[in-house]
């Protein structure tokens, strides 16, 4: 009895002594038993940036006008508010009479004044973004500019010659009718001579009320609209009626129409090289002031290639 006791005893000491063991995992030095790391997605596609200097183009080249007023003749360029999602920078802006590095290489030119010098204005490089960067396509130019016609000097006028006024003579054989009788015959009224009617000055332009336009330069493909107008002593006339009598009317939707109406077409052929597309507009005026009066108005067009973008 006294050796179970004590055996018990002894167990119980051992078990109250007794510590835990670590648990030994044999896989914990393996790699290959390591949960498998996330496969790294790839970076995301770096956004380019653009060159210092170069922006996004939200006016697009539409046409270089030259339009006169009197004796200013001015230079411009007209633009659209789209973009074609190219990119433009400054290459060089240089003045009257100054010559350019860039001189020959834009697509649209460059103008002369009418004594020879070229006009000022503003080179353009223009950008399209591919996966390789920003690729150079164009070079444009747009013009600013005006001049005065020279005044053509005054020339004396030559002097008026009167030869003397014949005396009468009298006839030996037919007397000469006295005062009173000559104051009793008949004088013929000369009828009054009717006023020359008033000149009628057509012309077309690319905004109901713009600047008149004798040459047009557009982008082939690039839309236009021309306005048929007329003056009469610098005062605006109601057009009547319109109708495209001769040249190239490209993708013209009518060639006929009413003042209210503009001509709308666009070119996709280019004209032979060095020529340009001349269209003759038959306008029609019907005024109390003027009558019933139809005139001809001429433009040359220029068609340029390629457009913007391409």
């Amino acid at each position: 009895m006294r050796c179970r006791v004590a055996a018990l005893g002894v167990l119980a000491a051992l078990i109250l002594c007794s510590s835990p063991a670590f648990a030994w995992d044999p896989y914990r030095e393996d790699p290959r038993s390591q949960p498998a790391e996330a496969e790294a997605k790839p970076d995301p596609a770096p956004f380019i940036a653009p060159p210092p200097g170069v922006y996004y183009v939200t006016d697009t080249y539409v046409a270089d006008v030259v339009t006169s007023s009197g004796p200013l003749t001015t230079y411009s360029t007209t633009t659209v508010h789209e973009s074609t999602g190219s990119y433009a920078r400054v290459l060089d802006t240089i003045g009257t009479g100054t010559s350019s590095a860039f001189d020959g290489s834009a697509f649209n030119g460059r103008r002369a004044l009418s004594d020879g010098r070229p006009v000022a204005g503003t080179y353009y490089q223009n950008y399209i973004l591919t996966e390789g960067g920003f690729v150079p396509v164009s070079i444009v130019f747009f013009q600013d500019d005006a001049e005065l016609a020279r005044l053509r000097g005054a020339s004396t006028p030559a002097p008026v010659v009167t030869s003397p006024r014949p005396q009468p003579t009298s006839s030996p054989t037919r007397p000469l009718a006295s005062a009173c009788c000559a104051a009793d015959r008949p004088v013929a009224i000369a009828a009054p001579t009717p006023a020359p009617p008033k000149p009628i000055r057509p012309s077309l332009s690319l905004f109901p009320a713009g600047a008149p336009l004798s040459r047009l330069e557009v982008l082939r493909g690039r839309a236009v609209s021309l306005w048929p107008r007329a003056f009469a002593d610098d005062r605006e006339l109601p057009v009547r009626s319109w109708t495209v009598v001769a040249g190239e009317a490209g993708e013209a939707l009518a060639t006929a129409g009413s003042g209210a109406v503009p001509f709308r077409t666009s070119w996709t052929r280019l004209a032979p090289p060095n020529a340009a597309y001349e269209l003759v507009f038959r306008i029609e005026v019907d005024t109390p002031e003027t009558g019933h009066r139809v005139v001809d108005a001429v433009i040359a067009v220029v068609v340029r290639s390629p457009a913007l973008g391409e």
